[in-house]
This record gives C-alpha cells, sequence and structure tokens, in this order.
C-alpha cells in the first residue's frame, strides 16, 4: 500500500510541475499564431497566413511533439522545446533551431 501511495504523490507532483499551454498564443506584431485544446490538438497559422493543425504530445524534459495533418501526403512530426515564461511560451523547434516566441491572448483552465 505503502508503494502505491507513493507512486501517486510522484505523478501528482510530476503532473503539477508540467505547463499549462492550452489556450492561444500569438508573436507579438505578426498573424502567426498556435492554438493547443485541451483534447491535444493544435493549429498554428504562420505570418504568411498558412494554417496547419494535427496534434501535440507534452514529453520529459520541457519537450512538445507536433503531429501535422497532412490532407494528401503523410502526416509530419516536429519535436521542439518549448518554456512558458509568465504569460509568454517560447518554442525551439530540433530541425533547425528556429526560436518561436508568443504570448497568451486566450487562457483555458482545465
Amino acid at each position: 500500500m505503502k508503494k502505491l501511495t507513493l507512486l501517486m504523490v510522484i505523478f501528482i507532483v510530476s503532473c503539477s510541475h508540467t505547463p499549462n499551454i492550452v489556450g492561444k498564443w500569438q508573436a507579438p506584431g505578426t498573424i502567426s499564431s498556435i492554438e493547443f485544446g485541451q483534447n491535444g490538438a493544435f493549429t498554428a497559422i504562420d505570418e504568411m497566413g498558412m494554417t496547419v493543425s494535427g496534434n501535440y504530445t507534452i514529453l520529459a524534459n520541457e519537450k512538445i511533439r507536433f503531429e501535422i495533418k497532412h490532407p494528401n501526403s503523410s502526416d509530419e512530426i516536429i519535436i521542439g522545446k518549448f518554456a512558458v515564461q509568465n504569460d509568454g511560451l517560447i518554442l525551439t523547434l530540433d530541425e533547425d533551431n528556429d526560436v518561436l516566441t508568443y504570448k497568451r491572448i486566450n487562457k483555458i483552465y482545465k
């Protein structure tokens, strides 16, 4: 019983330290935005107005995995690192070390 209780405490503590990215974020001064749903779905708009969507998964060590759905081709997987500081989100994409910064414009509470 003690092992089960200890495992539950570790799980709760580890979950409570995961930053909440659910909601809509926008890059300052641009139309670029990204919106994370509670259900693991996301939609992103780049500075040219192109929209992509798919699913995201929060991984260990503040890593994030995006699975972008393309209608006429195979899905694209992008892995990156993220950090939430106050109402700011910083995404660093592994494939090209591109750093994207956003400000929270709409928070969805869990």
